[in-house]
């Protein structure tokens, strides 16, 4: 018989194990797989996967990093589904379907997924999850950049310049390979936390994993941009979402596939990268 169901508290290092045997190719070792499961950042019984069962034998999981998080408005609650696995002889039966049903049931969640394959947007679409982006914005360095910023690279030595909201996220993050600066704005501070990888040849990608003050970026972008980055064969990054329509850019390019979410439960523009395993794990976001 099989049973669909969120996994049992339990169940934790059974499910780490049958992630890392399901995904030789993975780049992490087992305490990878058990720090997307431990719930760092989830409620007492949040969900961290949902588990797919045939006479109580493991066939599927899904797993889920549920957290809390801080924003303009209040505490939200997102989860973010990742490393979605079931057996071959499972496949093509619903199954599937019904594990992200099953995930995105709670209306009070916000269910993102950012690192889906091509081959599952057809079942993503499915369970209800709609495009929230597809497409970031690009500043490139300019011989010709305005004056450079203050920055202060350690901002939880600047709690005073920080809102509650910035100083908990940065709580929150303590330790995970990200690059947050406080960067002093003619109109005020705006802390930017960064992810800094080579993602292709010819250039470094400073993505945009949060913003602190969005409208006070998007006014300073291209002063902020010629801070922090080198004089060249660097890009600065920011999925369109997280910026008003109207701010100027040098450039735009399209996801190969697009981030999804479960719409109408909390604003898409609140919706940002971190809380999920690619700050967890320090991975490229592509």
């Amino acid at each position: 018989m099989v049973e669909i169901i969120h996994a049992a508290p339990e169940a934790r290092e059974e499910i780490a194990q049958f992630m890392a045997q399901v995904f030789p190719r993975a780049k992490w070792s087992i305490d990878g797989w058990r720090a997307i499961l431990d719930g760092r950042w989830s409620r007492p019984g949040d969900s961290y996967a949902i588990t797919v069962r045939d006479d109580g034998k493991l066939v599927g999981v899904l797993g889920l990093i549920t957290a809390e998080r801080p924003t303009e408005t209040g505490p939200k609650v997102t989860a973010k589904m990742t490393s979605w696995y079931l057996l071959k002889p499972y496949r093509g039966t619903g199954v599937g379907r019904r594990m992200i049903e099953l995930a995105t049931a709670d209306p009070d969640i916000t269910v993102t997924d950012f690192t889906s394959s091509p081959g599952a947007v057809h079942a993503v679409k499915s369970a209800g999850l709609v495009e929230l982006d597809t497409q970031r914005l690009i500043w490139r360095p300019r011989a010709s950049a305005p004056d450079s910023l203050p920055i202060h690279t350690d901002p939880l030595a600047k709690t005073e310049r920080l809102s509650a909201k910035d100083i908990q996220v940065l709580q929150d993050h303590a330790g995970l390979e990200l690059t947050p600066l406080l960067i002093e704005t003619p109109d005020g501070p705006c802390l930017v936390i960064l992810s800094i990888k080579q993602k292709h040849d010819d250039y470094v990608t400073y993505e945009v994993m949060y913003l602190g003050n969005r409208t006070l970026f998007a006014r300073h972008v291209r002063a902020i941009a010629g801070a922090i980055l080198p004089e060249d064969r660097a890009i600065l990054s920011v999925d369109r979402r997280m910026l008003p329509h109207d701010v100027q850019y040098d450039a735009v390019e399209d996801f190969a596939v697009p981030r999804f979410y479960t719409p109408d439960r909390m604003p898409a523009g609140d919706i940002d990268h971190l809380y999920t395993e690619v700050v967890l794990l320090g991975l490229k976001l592509y």
